[in-house]
């Protein structure tokens, strides 16, 4: 069943005209009025809808069922990611959402690129549309939270999940045996953190964690990452 992102209130037995940007998706799938599509809008139900109004430019639909989505998982993730290159970084919030991450944040270190005020803005609206995509086609029902970028320091402050670990291939390190239901994952830019950065990492409460002998590119370390800490602690089975 096609499955749309709309940001409006859903509720069963509810009517709504959809919004122009999925009335060209439907376009585009060739759908017809006799099919039923599920809608979301990020507080955690799929709406079963079928079709009322179905006119090119207009399309209305009627919520027939809602159903609770329940593939969220338990770990509570934030993955702190250095902004590196921008399809790579795109890259990385995709499949952040495809693994169940649960908050995003967009760093800036030493060697990273920073964004004017103008830029940011086009870019932030960019990895939502992201987001939404990739929501819609793993079938999250809750959208991962993506904060504005913050300069190392800041969240380095403003980290309290359970357990802290930063990925250094430098830094010997192994993944906590322990049980966590929140972890802060912080992944360094091309070329790594300094040894400033790590060690205020380190003053923070973030552990090393080292992943193999082998050096890794910023964005297969995030996900490699990502992917280990959902088998240790969360739903990967």
């Amino acid at each position: 069943m096609p499955r749309f992102y709309v940001n409006l209130p859903l509720e069963q037995a509810s009517e709504i005209s959809l919004p122009e940007d999925v009335v060209r998706h439907i376009s585009v799938l060739r759908l017809r009025l006799t099919d039923t599509i599920s809608l979301f809008n990020g507080d955690g139900y799929d709406y079963v809808a079928e079709f009322i109004e179905f006119e090119r430019r207009k399309i209305s639909v009627k919520i027939i069922a809602a159903n609770l989505v329940q593939n969220e998982s338990k770990l509570n993730l934030t993955l702190l990611m250095s902004i590196i290159a921008s399809d790579k970084f795109d890259w990385v919030v995709q499949k952040a959402v495809e693994l169940g991450v649960t908050r995003l944040i967009p760093i800036y270190a030493q060697n990273t690129q920073r964004f004017k005020a103008d830029k940011l803005a086009s870019r932030m609206e960019h990895w939502r549309k992201i987001i939404l995509s990739s929501s819609e086609q793993s079938g999250r029902a809750r959208l991962l939270e993506l904060l504005e970028p913050l300069e190392l320091a800041s969240a380095l402050v403003n980290s309290t999940a359970a357990a802290k670990f930063i990925l250094s291939p430098h830094h010997a390190g192994q993944l906590s045996l322990h049980a966590h239901e929140s972890v802060d994952l912080l992944v360094g830019p091309e070329g790594g953190f300094n040894q400033a950065e790590v060690e205020l990492a380190h003053q923070a409460g973030f552990s090393s964690w080292q992943l193999g002998a082998r050096i890794l590119r910023a964005e297969t370390a995030a996900l490699s990452g990502v992917s280990l800490l959902q088998a240790r602690f969360g739903d990967f089975t």
